[in-house]
């Protein structure tokens, strides 16, 4: 059998062995189940700009969950000031696209934290497998816009793929600016692990030709930056900056293991560094907020938009003008956990390893 169009001959069903299927919560919030028949399984909500709220690999959680909970809020609760309440964490929630680190205001408007994109429902959605190709594979479209009156008019065309049988989700994204005039862009992915991936064994590798400490608080942490630890009531979260640098076909990648885990479990976060130039990770070991994340981005101003504009360093995109970003979640296990773990023991503080 050569395709899985041959092998659906066997089946009741072609979603027996993956699928995406779409679903109300209790809430009423739109989201959508994959399965990919390799190991990946992960609610995408709908009505969050199709970001992950959580997913499994191999069968164990490998996310963090804010504390409001695996339910994700409906939009229309979500205020600018509210992104702490509803912050989901998952496996990705997208901030931007205008602005993302603390709020503020500027010329062109006003923003909340990690600014408004993870907080609109997605239109136009529609989900397909399809089996008479050499490999075949399911995938989810959507289309978020992000405008207001007298400023900004954002469309992010999302697509979600994966191939059947596999254990990687693949994502890309294609921003337009469909206004007359130019606008701030960030864009952030704020990539989430938490227990029973992050313990005192958990390790973040990133392939980085550089890094840097946020401030004094991380700048205490930087000889352990990317291990776990054991949660600390009274941790002070700490972020590091990091220069992404490709390592394989033009791939940059952020990786969270823990070798002591179900004989090795993880999950790694492909990207492009010509389209998402900076990298951050945020390591939080507090009680409840018990996580390490990884987070590729358009500008290494985590500090955000105002601290970018004086270092001119703030994307914009021209009318018409439109950026695409490809990313890859691939999860780990066994040898495939080991090579990245192996590399971030190597260089705890100035990691800049290869992997063959």
């Amino acid at each position: 059998m050569s395709t899985l169009g041959d092998i659906s001959r066997c089946l009741g069903r072609d979603d027996q062995l993956a699928g995406i299927r779409e679903m109300r919560l209790e809430n009423g919030v739109r989201a959508a189940y994959l399965r990919t028949g390799g190991g990946v399984d992960a609610l995408i909500v709908l009505d969050r700009a199709m970001d992950i709220a959580w997913c499994n690999a191999f069968g164990i959680p490998v996310v963090w969950h804010g504390p409001g909970g695996i339910l994700p809020a409906h939009p229309g609760t979500i205020s600018d000031d509210a992104f702490e309440r509803r912050f989901f964490g998952g496996l990705v929630t997208t901030c931007g696209l205008e602005a993302f680190g603390p709020a503020g205001s500027d010329a062109f408007g006003a923003w909340g934290t990690h600014g408004h994109i993870n907080h609109i429902a997605a239109e136009e959605c529609s989900a397909a497998t399809h089996l008479n190709v050499p490999e075949p594979y399911i995938e989810l479209r959507g289309v978020i816009r992000q405008a207001r009156m007298f400023g900004e008019s954002l469309r992010l065309q999302r697509t979600w793929s994966a191939r059947i049988g596999g254990s990687e989700l693949q994502l890309r994204d294609i921003v337009t600016n469909e206004g007359g005039k130019s606008v701030p862009h960030m864009v952030l992915y704020h990539c989430n692990a938490g227990y029973p991936l992050v313990s005192e064994r958990a390790q973040v590798f990133i392939s980085q030709s550089s890094m840097r400490a946020r401030d004094a608080a991380a700048l205490a942490g930087i000889d352990c930056w990317n291990t776990g630890g054991a949660p600390d009531p009274d941790f002070i979260e700490q972020v590091f900056i990091h220069e992404p640098q490709a390592i394989a076909e033009g791939w940059a990648v952020a990786a969270v293991c823990n070798e002591a885990l179900d004989g090795g479990l993880g999950f790694a976060v492909h990207f492009r560094p010509e389209q998402l130039g900076a990298c951050f990770s945020w390591r939080m070991l507090g009680t409840r907020a018990y996580v390490l994340a990884v987070e590729p981005a358009n500008c290494a101003q985590v500090e955000g938009r105002i601290a970018a504009a004086r270092a001119g360093t703030l994307p914009f995109l021209e009318p018409g003008e439109s950026r695409t970003y490809d990313l890859r979640f691939e999860m780990l296990k066994g040898a495939g956990v080991a090579r990245y773990a192996a590399d971030s023991r190597n260089d705890a503080s100035r990691l800049s390893g290869r992997i063959a």
